[in-house]
């Protein structure tokens, strides 16, 4: 038997040709005939082999290796994850990084190029043709991912609620030291109410009104899927609670919000969830809505890149209220020595002072950021810095901030992702005490016949106007800010992990950990002359030091399938959170000291601490809470979307016949511009979809409203004794019944973008706290489940793009209507 041999060479990078001597040597080993049948058969056969080779390999000698790149037209930036693929062909490559592919095709072969958010390219494939390829942003629904509840990312065609979205940069552009603030007048139905604007200044932020008559009506704030403390000192409460151990009413002084903390410059953008419906996975603490913010992290650009920016901010008083200066100090045109001004009038030529002028000042406000970022296909890290410096209008009020941030991304094969982060913040407030009416109105008492910022005597005493005793005189307003003072310090840590993991191509299981804690120090000093204390009181100092631990999870796991028109989710997730904040408060008066601020310089004998102080403890709260949740959703053909979600919560905060309670939630949404086609002919209306949604939520008190203990009594022989509140012990959580309507449109080639949205909540059990009952229960004040409220209403936020020149940037209107019954 002869055995025939093929000999190949190489010719070009994918061409293999045949020696026409060796193709004519292995066709002459055939032509001799075999002697058997059988061999006839098999040499015909053998003679097929050339052939065939030879076809394959013209045919492979078509293909071409093509390299290229695809990048973002208006950007110039690399992106990563488009879809390259040779029409008609199984053949299909992603490109990496930074940007570039590798892929083979034939010449007069078309590769076509596609990327979510990005209109599609074809590109021929011939000999000199570019394959750097710009992709160009579709301006549609698709331009968003909305960040949504347990950190899940959402297209916002898929969402059957309303939610509005804002970038970091809209944020940081607004350079306020609070960023709540920068939210006011950009999302349809929030309320942001600083306190005052001096430095440092609280801000309360409420969506939809106010639902509950007594508790907190503030919203949830996540960041990067991890829960945030957002608490204030509350300077009330008595010995049992986490407030000061003067017990003093919220008036005379301010204290940070704790989400102020939160460095604007790390943000990349925040998500507000509105209605229960869009918070119902987040349970009873987001039932006036969730803020979700998603910081900033590192590109893959293989570069190190250093940025630093800073702002200078200068505010200063410009409207008053209009005031006369006609009289003078008296009664019914009598004149006497007082802060009344209806006495004589003032004789022409008398010399007037303008005290508020003299008293108010430039406020300068600077900001400094470094952000420091290096990222690979695998890894990438962040580190940000910022320095804020701010001085009110108000003297002698600064606050001092210092924010750092360092966070990374590690993709450890192809299924699984890491993102660790820790931040520390490091704030000092010094302000001084504003009093229960603000420096405007004492300004407004002041006699305008007397030089407010004269205020000491030649002895650097208080001056007095009316009066000998300076107690009894009300404190000029120079005389408050210097020496009745208060000053707040913090430290903050902020540490967060994300991981996913991509189990299987259907299977994606997701954990959020996080923990903050931080201490806070401060005192109140009021001076011993002051007309806010008593002559006998000799001055007062109260100190308070507080401290927060708090750590929670969440463990998701997200199924996903396609069944001919129709993708389905499943979604199955375990929350657990353990929230504790333990205070220690002390007061005290008759200054040994007039300038010291340490608790020890008051008189031993008048020294008041809170309750667990006698055991060398702290008072605490503490709040644990366990919640299993579920979520299942539909769509069919990318058009009609179906969500049900429901939760089971477990809250330490109720009784135990009460603490285990649930709450479902469902949404519906209609893509009517994709349903119908015809509407978007025209180029009139680009996008349209209806939405609805209902959900039952539940709302929880503080800690501690159903357990009444015992306060240290100070009189009548002292011992221990109930305070006046009756906490209750078969109390119940709020219960929360919402539903809205609305439509989304996307008109003038998406240059007018339109959602309208109703809403409608009613709340049932209305927890209401120092409620006045009978006496005979044994309390003054009572916490009790009692009556309901009703809250509707109509949101309407507009964005307009008047003008956007090609590759610039644009003019951008928006703006946000509320219209609400409560």
């Amino acid at each position: 038997m002869m055995i025939c041999c093929f000999v190949r060479k190489k010719s070009g990078p994918s061409c293999m040709i045949l020696s026409k001597k060796i193709v004519q040597e292995n066709i002459n080993c055939f032509r001799s005939r075999p002697k058997t049948p059988f061999m006839r058969k098999l040499v015909s056969l053998m003679r097929l082999v050339p052939l065939l080779f030879l076809f394959a390999l013209q045919a492979n000698a078509q293909e071409v290796v093509i390299t290229g790149s695809v990048r973002d037209l208006e950007k110039g930036e690399p992106l990563e994850g488009v879809t390259v693929r040779v029409a008609g062909k199984p053949t299909a490559v992603k490109t990496d990084a930074k940007g570039g592919f590798t892929i083979k095709a034939s010449n007069g072969q078309v590769l076509q190029i596609s990327y979510v958010g990005y209109e599609a390219q074809r590109v021929t494939v011939r000999e000199g043709a570019n394959y750097n390829v710009k992709m160009k942003s579709e301006a549609s629904e698709l331009d968003d991912v909305v960040v949504v509840a347990m950190d899940q990312k959402r297209k916002p065609r898929e969402l059957g609620y309303s939610t509005q979205k804002l970038s970091g940069n809209e944020v940081q552009e607004t350079q306020r030291e609070n960023f709540l603030n920068s939210l006011q007048g950009r999302i349809a139905g929030a309320t942001i109410t600083p306190t005052s604007g001096v430095a440092g200044a609280s801000s309360q932020i409420v969506l939809r009104g106010f639902n509950s008559m007594a508790l907190d009506n503030s919203p949830l704030f996540v960041v990067d899927g991890i829960i945030l403390d957002n608490q204030t000192v509350n300077e009330s409460g008595g010995g049992a609670s986490t407030g000061l151990a003067s017990d003093r009413p919220n008036r005379d002084n301010d204290y940070t919000n704790r989400i102020a903390d939160l460095n604007p410059n790390d943000i990349e953008s925040i998500t507000v969830l509105k209605g229960p419906e869009a918070t119902a996975l987040y349970g009873s603490q987001a039932s006036s809505g969730a803020i979700v913010i998603t910081t900033r992290k590192a590109k893959a650009t293989g570069k190190l890149n250093v940025a630093y920016d800073n702002s200078f901010r200068f505010t200063s008083m410009t409207r008053f209220p209009e005031y006369s200066n006609k009289f003078s100090s008296g009664t019914n045109g009598v004149p006497e020595n007082s802060f009344s001004y209806l006495g004589p009038e003032y004789a022409q030529g008398t010399k007037m002072y303008d005290n508020i002028d003299r008293f108010f000042q430039m406020g300068i406000a600077q900001t400094h950021n470094v952000g420091i970022d290096f990222g690979r296909k695998n890894y990438s890290f962040r580190f940000s810095g910022t320095y804020f410096d701010q001085t009110s209008v108000v003297p002698n009020n600064r606050l001092k901030r210092y924010n750092f941030r360092l966070s990374n991304t590690t993709k450890i094969g192809k299924k699984i992702e890491i993102t660790p982060s820790i931040a520390y913040t490091n704030s000092a407030n010094d302000k001084p005490l504003r009093g229960a009416g603000g420096y405007m109105l004492t300004l407004l008492q002041w006699p305008p016949t007397d030089d407010i910022s004269d205020y000491l005597d030649a002895s650097g005493n208080k001056n007095l106007l009316f009066g000998s005793n300076p107690n009894t005189e009300i404190d000029n307003p120079f005389f408050n800010v210097n020496f009745n003072r208060s000053r707040d310090n913090l430290e903050r840590w902020v540490s967060t992990l994300g991981v996913n993991v991509n189990l299987f191509p259907w299977l994606l299981v997701t954990g959020r950990f996080g923990y903050d804690t931080y201490r806070q120090t401060g005192y109140t000093f009021r001076h011993p002359t002051s007309s806010l204390v008593t002559a006998g009181q000799g001055g007062q100092l109260d100190n308070y030091y507080r401290n927060y631990y708090g750590y929670n999870h969440t463990i998701t796991a997200t199924a996903t399938k396609k069944l001919g028109n129709f993708n389905g989710r499943v979604m199955l997730g375990n929350m657990w959170q353990n929230l504790e904040t333990q205070h220690y408060a002390i007061v005290g008066t008759n200054l040994l000291d007039s300038t010291s601020k340490d608790s020890s310089n008051t008189r031993a004998n008048t020294r008041v601490r809170l309750n667990n102080a006698r055991k060398g403890l702290p008072n605490y709260s503490i709040n644990r809470q366990l919640a299993y949740f579920g979520e299942f959703s539909v769509n069919y053909k990318n058009m009609i979307f179906l969500t049900y979600t429901h939760r089971f919560e477990t809250s330490s905060i109720f009784p135990a016949d009460f603490r285990n309670y649930n709450y479902p939630a469902g949404s519906l949404s209609f893509i009517m511009s994709d349903l119908f086609p015809v509407l978007k002919s025209g180029n009139v209306m680009n996008y349209w979809k209806i939405r609805g949604s209902l959900a039952n939520t539940a709302r929880s008190s503080a800690p501690y409203a159903n357990q009444s203990v015992f306060n240290i009594a100070t009189v009548s022989g002292g011992g221990f004794a109930y305070g006046f509140t009756n906490a209750n012990e078969k109390l119940e959580p709020e219960r929360q019944s919402t539903y809205e309507l609305g439509t989304e449109m996307k008109l003038l080639n998406n240059k007018i973008n339109l959602d309208v949205t109703y809403y409608n909540t009613k709340n049932t059990k209305q927890i209401v706290e120092n409620f006045r009952a009978s006496y005979g229960t044994g309390f003054v004040l009572n916490t009790l489940n009692v009556g309901s409220t009703q809250n509707e209403g109509v949101e309407v936020a507009i964005d307009a793009t008047l003008f956007k020149p090609r590759n610039s940037v644009g003019i951008l209107v928006s703006t946000s209507i509320e219209c609400g019954i409560r």
